[in-house]
C-alpha cells in the first residue's frame, strides 16, 4: 500500500464492531438487503473469521479508509485479487464487510451536511442491489472489486439517488462535442469538434483495428466568426457533410470543461419515463437547496443504454428508447459491457449461448450477436434549460 500512515492495532475480534452479527444486520437492513442473504452473509463472515490474515487486513483497511479517512487510490491502488486467496465466496463477503464498516462515516457525513435522510436511504438502497447481482453471478452474497470504488463514492457523498436515477454531485463534461443554441430560434445543434474516424452510419469507428468499410474522418475548424465541424444528431449519429454556424447567430451551451450532473441508472427495475423524470426534477430540486454553489449546465449520462445502435434493435415502445429520447445523444468511443450487463459473468465469459434467454431484450441481442455486430457506449446530454420542455431533441434520423 502507497501509504505513509499505518493502521491501528488489531484490537481483535470482539472488539471489532462491523464483525459482531447485531452490526451486520442492522446496517444490511436499512440498505434493503434481503433477510436470507444477510443470514448467509453472516455464515460466511464466521468462516472468514477463521482466516488470521484476512481478518487483520479488512480491519487494516476499515482503519485507514473510514478512521483516518484516508483517499481509496492510496489505501487499495489495485484489485488485490482476493479471489484467488479466498475464493469468490469469502472475496464477496471481505468486500461487503469491508463497505458495510464505512455506513456509520456516511451517516456521519450526511448529518454534517444536513442532507435528507430519505436521499441517503435511496442510495444505500444500492447495496442490496450489487449484493442480489453478486449472488446472481457467484452463487453467494456479496460484492465484487468492481464495485469497490463505486461505493466510495456512496461513502463519500460523490454520489446522490433519487428513486430511478442516480446523480454525481460533482463532474466535468470531457467530450469532444459541442452543443450551440440559436438565439432567436432556440434550436439546438450539436457539431463534432474533433477529427475521428466514423463509419458510413456515423457511429465511432474504433472497435476493430482496420477502418471500417466506407469509414470516413470528421473535421473540425473555429475560426473567430465561427464553428464548423460535422453536425451529430439528437440520436447520436455523426453526419459526413460539414456545416458551419456563425458566432453572431449561435451561442454555446454545453462545451468541454463545462459542469454538468452526472446520470446514473442502477440496476433496480424498468427504466419508465415517468419515473426518470421524476428523478430528474427531484435532482434540480436538491441541487438548487444543498448545492447552490455548483453550477452545472446539463444532465450528462455515459451509458451501455445509449448504444446509438439500439433504436434498430428494440421495439418503439421500449423504455430504453424512451429514455434516449429524452435526451440528446452523442458519440463516445468504445466496447459497451452490454454482454456482461444483460448475460452475466458467465454469458460475458463463455458466450451469450451458454446461458438461458429469458427476457425479450436478451433474445434481440442475441440475435444482433449472432449477427457479427458488437454493442458501442453511448452517451447523451439534456441542457439544463431544456428540462422544462416536451419533446425539446425530436428525431429526425
Amino acid at each position: 500500500m502507497n501509504i505513509e500512515r499505518q493502521a491501528k492495532p488489531f484490537p481483535g475480534i470482539e472488539n471489532i464492531s462491523f464483525l459482531q452479527n447485531d452490526y451486520i444486520i442492522r446496517y444490511s437492513t436499512m440498505a434493503g438487503v434481503d433477510e436470507n442473504l444477510i443470514a448467509e452473509l453472516i455464515r460466511l463472515k464466521d468462516v472468514l473469521l477463521l482466516r488470521d490474515p484476512f481478518v487483520r487486513l479488512i480491519w487494516e483497511f476499515h482503519d485507514l479508509l473510514y478512521e483516518q479517512e484516508l483517499p481509496f487510490g492510496e489505501v487499495i491502488p489495485e484489485d488485490p485479487k482476493m479471489a484467488r486467496l479466498l475464493g469468490d465466496d469469502l472475496r464477496g463477503v471481505f468486500y461487503y464487510l469491508l463497505i458495510l464498516s464505512g455506513l456509520p462515516l456516511m451517516i456521519r457525513r450526511y448529518e454534517e451536511r444536513h442532507w435528507p435522510d430519505s436521499v441517503r436511504d435511496e442510495l444505500l438502497a444500492d447495496l442490496a442491489v450489487w449484493t442480489m447481482h453478486h449472488k446472481r453471478n457467484f452463487g453467494t452474497p456479496g460484492l465484487a472489486w468492481m464495485v469497490m470504488p463505486w461505493f466510495q463514492s456512496h461513502i463519500n457523498l460523490k454520489l446522490v439517488a433519487f428513486g430511478r436515477l442516480q446523480f454525481n454531485t460533482s463532474r466535468i463534461y470531457n467530450y469532444a462535442t459541442l452543443f450551440l443554441r440559436h438565439r432567436q430560434t432556440g434550436e439546438i445543434q450539436a457539431l463534432y469538434a474533433a477529427e475521428k474516424r466514423f463509419t458510413a452510419e456515423g457511429i465511432l469507428d474504433d472497435l476493430q483495428e482496420e477502418p471500417s468499410e466506407n469509414s470516413w474522418i470528421s473535421d473540425w475548424e473555429e475560426s473567430a466568426d465561427s464553428w464548423k465541424g460535422n453536425p451529430v444528431t439528437p440520436g447520436g449519429l455523426v453526419l459526413k457533410g460539414t456545416k458551419e454556424l456563425l458566432k453572431s447567430e449561435w451561442d454555446p451551451v454545453l462545451a468541454p470543461g463545462d459542469s454538468v450532473i452526472n446520470i446514473h441508472i442502477p440496476e433496480s427495475g424498468p427504466l419508465k419515463q415517468t419515473a426518470c423524470r421524476e428523478s430528474l426534477l427531484r435532482a434540480r430540486e436538491f441541487f438548487a437547496e444543498f448545492l447552490p454553489e455548483y453550477h452545472w449546465k446539463a444532465f450528462f449520462c455515459h451509458s451501455w443504454l445509449l448504444d446509438p445502435q439500439l433504436p434498430g434493435i428494440l421495439p418503439p415502445d421500449s423504455n430504453i428508447l424512451a429514455f434516449q429520447q429524452a435526451m440528446y445523444l452523442l458519440p463516445t468511443g468504445g466496447e459497451a459491457d452490454t454482454i456482461f450487463r444483460c448475460f452475466g459473468v458467465k454469458g460475458a465469459r463463455d458466450g451469450v449461448g451458454t446461458v438461458p434467454l429469458r427476457t425479450s431484450l436478451q433474445h434481440a441481442f442475441a440475435r444482433f450477436l449472432k449477427a457479427g455486430h458488437r454493442f458501442h457506449y453511448g452517451a447523451a446530454v439534456l441542457l439544463r434549460d431544456d428540462l422544462d420542455r416536451e419533446n425539446p431533441y425530436p428525431r429526425h434520423d
